[in-house]
């Protein structure tokens, strides 16, 4: 259960005896000091707790309470401020005026009470704010194939702080699933970004918080991105258990929507060839192309993290690889071919990169290896592609000098391969 705005003081303090806990149970549940849940109970309705607060409010009372315990709370507010405090008072208040009746102090505490939670329930976000915020980050998430993925990072992370401050501000139910939505859609940027760069830590947590947002807005296609973006950060983090079991959650979460084919041979086969079992990554070959043959998503060319779907060609170089970690040249060169065939590098560079590096790699592993079809490929790769190499690069790229090493010695023009690959990775990491 999600709640569509912001927590009181009141609220809090009624959840804490709905689910019977004492002021320092409470405190620990939550991780806050007791101090702060005794400020919540002198100050009730007038206090208003801190934005990282409400999350936790949130999930404890979605996650926490018992269907008893949110019972509890829903009657407990539904008696309101004036009963909970004559109960707390140890016993009936005593009348200040000689006909029995509320003093008119009282009448003004209520009155200011209820004032102010109408002021909260009716505030609301400019609607072309939450609009153009919308599309704006629809534009990055589509143009991402030919953007500098680290010049984007400064600009998401104000939007995103700005997103949490209009969602603790706003009271209006559904602009805040609208703000849910983009804050989810932001920090699953930021977390693909981290993990392109390296830094696994951050991205789980980023992707996290994707899923959790994506939960509150109810969006399963926002839910089944965000758990292909925590099984992409497992698969280059080298957790390939942990990469299987959130894109298989995902493809649960996709329902046959425009994720699946993603969560399929992006999630589920490269996970599965990075676990040798083969005729689990056939399977998911299989399954991705029989779901995309009953869609018309196959023929545009997109964003290999678009939220509308993925492409024939992402599906065939996806295929490639999981191919690749099976060490079955012929399969990848199969399936190389048919995703460079509607794969122009100037359209999808770095897409076009990593499928011709699953070639090079296939050359290297054939039996009969090409050494120089390989390196001719890593040249065009190295020649045809601007920037510091991302994650997804590097590895295949020092995979592929690592094993023409082992194949066929430090040749020279091998060091030169590695040593523009160390460069170039080198100065991703600067950035």
């Amino acid at each position: 259960m999600v709640r569509a705005r912001a927590w009181t003081g009141f609220e809090a303090v009624a959840l804490q005896e709905a689910m019977r806990r004492s002021v320092r149970d409470f405190a620990g549940l939550l991780g806050v000091e007791t101090t702060t849940v005794n400020n919540w109970r002198a100050g009730l309705s007038n206090v208003t707790p801190r934005s990282s607060t409400q999350s936790i409010l949130d999930t404890t009372f979605a996650q926490r309470a018992t269907p008893d315990d949110r019972e509890r709370f829903e009657r407990i507010v539904a008696e309101g401020e004036s009963a909970w405090r004559i109960r707390n008072r140890g016993g009936p208040q005593q009348d200040s005026s000689p006909n029995g009746l509320k003093s008119a102090d009282d009448d003004r505490v209520e009155l200011l009470t209820v004032l102010n939670r109408v002021q909260k329930l009716s505030r609301s976000v400019d609607t072309d704010v939450v609009d153009q915020m919308h599309s704006s980050t629809l534009g990055v998430i589509e143009g991402y194939e030919t953007a500098e993925p680290t010049d984007l990072v400064p600009s998401l992370r104000k939007q995103r702080a700005w997103l949490e401050s209009l969602i603790d501000e706003c009271g209006d139910p559904f602009q805040r699933i609208r703000l849910f939505e983009i804050a989810g859609q932001t920090s699953c940027l930021l977390g693909y970004i981290a993990a392109s760069c390296g830094s696994f830590a951050v991205a789980r947590a980023y992707c996290l918080e994707s899923y959790q947002l994506s939960c509150y807005a109810t969006d399963p296609v926002l839910m089944a991105w965000a758990r292909a973006m925590q099984s992409f950060c497992e698969y280059y983090a080298g957790c390939y258990p942990e990469a299987l079991r959130f894109a298989e959650a995902g493809v649960a979460a996709a329902a046959g929507g425009p994720q699946s084919v993603r969560l399929i041979v992006n999630g589920v086969a490269r996970a599965k060839g990075k676990l040798g079992d083969a005729e689990g990554v056939r399977r998911a070959v299989d399954e991705a192309y029989q779901l995309q043959s009953r869609s018309d998503e196959g023929t545009a060319q997109r964003s290999s993290i678009s939220l509308d779907g993925y492409s024939s060609a992402q599906l065939a170089g996806n295929a490639a690889t999981a191919y690749l970690s099976l060490a079955m040249p012929d399969e990848v060169e199969r399936y190389g071919r048919f995703a460079l065939r509607e794969m122009p590098a100037e359209q999808s560079p770095w897409g076009w990169a990593l499928v011709q590096l699953d070639m090079a790699r296939a050359h290297v592993m054939s039996a009969d290896g090409d050494f120089d079809a390989a390196v001719t490929i890593m040249g065009e790769i190295l020649d045809q592609t601007n920037g510091p190499f991302m994650t997804p690069v590097r590895c295949r790229a020092m995979e592929f000098v690592d094993d023409a090493d082992a194949r066929w010695g430090q040749l020279p023009q091998l060091r030169e391969i590695r040593a523009q690959v160390v460069g170039r990775t080198e100065a991703g990491r600067a950035s």
